[in-house]
């Protein structure tokens, strides 16, 4: 049976290294209650593997300090199996997913169970092989990373990569898709930050000429200030405060935003951008970030992780879902870490890993 502890409810104090921690805060008289023993989620994001060719300046890829795992296809239907009612799947993590060379098999099973899945990927492994594989099997949907719409800006971000490559590989699926009659939904995913905003209306341009129909839209920002942060994450903390979009820069992109919309309508295509501003309050009584009720991350490794924002289980975890035999899913999304996280979210003041994330202030 499925409990039903409330907001307010005493929750234990023991955790695990690298949990949050928080401790259960009552409601407000007027919020309603919050539940904290929520049914598994019908979205679960699984990272097939946790590591990366690439060395993206603004991501902790290469400096993570939990184990890098490849799941294997045993624990990956182990996990499908826990999941009865798992309608969408999406499979990446800070790992590049087409390293995993059983990426298109982890797709597949997923599909078979009628599991609608979506991956990310960088592009700059997609062979004509891959991209056959993207267009013909049972792959959903893929989202592209392209920073830049010119090679010095890309790369400068994009450490490893090569623009020119990358562009071919995205020519090779668009081409790919076309020749099949696919319905493989494709977009263009762009971290916005200061020195590759100007670039936006030429990366509309650069993926309209290749028929790719939408773009999202992210704002680069420092989710990284919680004061325990380890020392390995300070480097790349300091380039995010560095690069991410000032308050005094927003009037001018405003006008680009402006510039940026009428284009896309002018082109045809879908943009997605993001708010400029926190929101000023709450939108109503319940938490401001729904992740830990309605989303599922899990880690290469088998780390259950509060949401995709904290990336890596030494920064936080409710726990390894393999460590427990049977129902080792459950007993991690029910267990004191996670009733711990969801009680502080559901009050005024979260826990320091989510103050300054850009999905809890509204802005990513």
């Amino acid at each position: 049976m499925r409990k039903n502890l409330k907001l307010g409810a005493v929750v234990p104090d023991a955790v695990a290294p690298g949990a949050v921690t928080a401790s259960p805060c009552p409601a407000p008289a007027a919020a309603a209650p919050v539940e904290l023993y929520p049914p598994l989620p019908r979205f679960a994001q699984i990272e097939p593997v946790g590591r990366c060719n690439l060395a993206c300046r603004m991501c902790t890829v290469n400096d993570r300090g939990d184990a890098i795992g490849e799941m294997s296809l045993e624990r990956f239907t182990q996990l499908l199996d826990q999941m009865p009612g798992l309608q969408e799947l999406h499979l990446q993590g800070l790992g590049e997913p087409m390293l995993h060379p059983h990426f298109f098999d982890m797709v597949a099973l997923a599909a078979a169970r009628g599991i609608r899945v979506s991956a990310n990927t960088n592009l700059t492994l997609l062979t004509a092989a891959r991209a056959a594989r993207c267009v013909e099997g049972p792959l959903s949907a893929l989202s592209v990373s392209l920073d830049g719409a010119s090679a010095a800006v890309y790369e400068s971000i994009r450490r490893k990569a090569n623009f020119a490559k990358v562009v071919r590989n995205l020519g090779r699926l668009m081409q790919a898709r076309r020749e099949a009659g696919s319905t493989l939904e494709v977009r263009g995913v762009m971290v916005l930050m200061r020195h590759n905003a100007h670039e936006l209306p030429a990366l509309l341009r650069l993926l309209h000429a290749h028929g790719v129909p939408e773009l999202l839209v992210q704002r680069l920002s420092s989710d990284l200030q919680q004061p325990e942060l380890a020392a390995r994450y300070i480097p790349i903390r300091s380039y995010v405060n560095e690069h991410e979009l000032a308050e005094d820069e927003l009037p001018g992109l405003e006008s680009l935003f402006a510039e940026s919309r009428a284009l896309a309508a002018q082109l045809g295509m879908r943009l997605n951008l993001p708010r400029l501003r926190p929101r000023a309050q709450r939108q109503s009584t319940g938490p401001r970030c729904d992740w830990p009720w309605e989303q599922l991350y899990i880690t290469a490794a088998g780390q259950m992780l509060p949401c995709c924002m904290a990336a890596s289980a030494d920064r936080a975890t409710f726990g390894d879902v393999f460590e427990q035999p049977v129902d080792g899913l459950r007993a991690r999304w029910h267990g004191e870490q996670a009733v711990a996280l969801r009680a502080a979210l559901a009050a005024d003041t979260p826990p320091s890993l989510c103050r300054s994330c850009a999905l809890y202030r509204g802005m990513f």
